[in-house]
């Protein structure tokens, strides 16, 4: 696979999570499974638990509104990037590109 733009790893990322939260509408857990499929796309995702790395926002998971819901995963994509990609882009452009690829959390 070639090498990906920050901005073509954001959308993968996004449109992966959207796929799988519109399939099972557990945010959660669409974030996992996303954070586990895509460990190709780039090597600081290379073995990345999906569910050990949303182990670090335990503390945040008490959220039940779908904005706050949103918020945290924006939040969680964001640290991400940061960590484990590497990118030199500020925290607020990448919050403003995931939210522009991110679809709104809705439940019903």
């Amino acid at each position: 696979m070639p090498d990906l733009t920050e901005s073509e790893l954001i959308e993968r990322l996004c449109r992966t999570f959207n796929t799988r939260f519109s399939g099972n509408r557990n945010a959660m857990q669409s974030l996992a499974e996303t954070i586990e499929n895509s460990e190709m796309l780039h090597p600081g995702l290379r073995g990345l638990g999906g569910k050990a790395f949303l182990a670090s926002f335990k503390d945040r998971m008490n959220v039940w509104q779908p904005e706050e819901i949103r918020v945290l995963v924006i939040d969680m994509l964001v640290s991400l990037m940061k960590e484990k990609v590497t990118t030199d882009s500020s925290k607020r452009e990448l919050t403003a590109e995931i939210d522009g690829y991110l679809l709104p959390i809705k439940f019903w």
